[in-house]
């Protein structure tokens, strides 16, 4: 076929089907009348409606083309209003249709914004887009691309769980909690269970909580194992934050009541509190970590994980603190009156400690990744 002979079919697209919704016309249209009476209807029942200057478009670019004696007939199809798979299986029915009827070179696409461009795969599948005629109606394209992109934005944080459980599900808890407790006469209790939902929320999501626990269960057996670990540290942990308050209320009643009094009596009496609170909670929160770190031992064992070195290592550094900090309360008890020589001692006999261990093991951990390679 020669370059003059080639014959092309000039294509408005509307994805929405709006002109059979509005019109009741059935597409595919095909042939210049027949497209302006449709155009024709469709403005006089939308003069808002962006498909109806789309499909002018398309006869102003027949005459054009015919003016510059290029072969090619005008046709409009249409999709659905749900738009998505549906709508672009029904232009692509009405295209296969059309270009049945004669043998197009190519097409012309004519489009009126973002949506209808998203066919363009369906229609290159079929023939080749010799070009493409966008028409920007005055102050509308970009709106409709905002609406656009925001429409798709919604719907993901509607229908996608990953979004909607925090968009929809958290406020929907609340609401339902709040509107309970309101009923109950509650609307204190309510606006505190509001701001827990919402402070609770914001952590979980804010410290990558969630995602830290479902990536730990992947990881079975060895997930469970991590996540035994990590609720124990954590049940320990506070209890260890009682008992050392407890201890240090009882031991030392009058200062604890001065520093509740006046804030600013924490400059004179902070050391010797905190002091007592170390001493009272050192052992549980050092049993907390210990219990942690074996976990993340454990966890690495059973998958073979050259990592449980790292968490032994750091079991190690957590023995060897333990006389240093105990030391460094007593330190604070006695108004640093406590042998500081004592306290250095500890320090640079665990550094030596640490140093002799981290060499061994980094060096094992060295030789069996070689090895490995190998």
């Amino acid at each position: 076929m020669s370059e003059n002979s080639e014959r092309f079919l000039i294509v408005a697209v509307d994805r929405d089907g709006d002109m059979e919704a509005k019109t009741g016309i059935r597409s595919p249209l095909y042939g210049k009348e027949t497209m302006l009476a449709a155009a024709t209807k469709l403005a006089i029942a939308d003069p808002e409606e962006a498909d109806a200057n789309a499909m002018f478009a398309a006869v102003r670019e027949f005459d054009r083309l015919k003016a510059s004696s290029v072969e090619c007939e005008v046709a409009v199809v249409c999709g659905r209003m749900e738009g998505g798979f549906e709508a672009d299986r029904k232009i692509r029915r009405e295209l296969e249709f059309l270009l049945g009827r004669e043998d197009y070179a190519g097409i012309v696409l004519v489009s009126d914004g973002a949506e209808d461009e998203l066919i363009i795969p369906v229609v290159q599948s079929l023939k080749p887009i010799t070009s493409i005629v966008r028409i920007v109606i005055k102050h509308s394209r970009t709106v409709e691309e905002s609406y656009l992109i925001l429409g798709r934005y919604l719907r993901m944080l509607v229908f996608d769980s990953r979004y909607s459980r925090w968009a929809i599900g958290v406020p929907g808890i609340m609401f339902i909690l709040a509107g309970i407790l309101i009923l109950l006469n509650r609307t204190a209790e309510a606006a505190l269970a509001i701001l827990l939902i919402l402070g609770s929320a914001a952590f979980v999501r804010g410290f990558n909580i969630d995602r830290f626990i479902a990536g730990v269960l992947t990881h079975r057996p060895s997930g469970y194992v991590r996540l035994f670990s990590i609720v124990a540290t954590i049940l320990i942990f506070l209890v260890a934050l009682s008992s050392g308050s407890s201890y240090m209320v009882s031991v030392a009643p009058n200062q604890v009541a001065a520093v509740s009094t006046s804030p600013t009596a924490f400059l004179v009496y902070g050391p010797l509190l905190v002091g007592y609170f170390l001493q009272g909670s050192i052992a549980l929160i050092w049993t907390s970590f210990g219990v942690y770190l074996v976990g993340g031992i454990l966890a690495n064992l059973s998958r073979g994980s050259l990592r449980l070195w790292r968490s032994a290592v750091a079991l190690v550094i957590l023995g060897l603190l333990y006389l240093p900090v105990n030391q460094f309360s007593d330190f604070l008890i006695s108004g640093g009156r406590g042998s500081s020589v004592l306290l250095v001692t500890y320090v640079l006999l665990g550094l030596a400690v640490l140093f002799g261990v981290a060499t061994v093991v980094y060096g094992r951990v060295r030789s069996r990744a070689a090895t490995t390679r190998e």
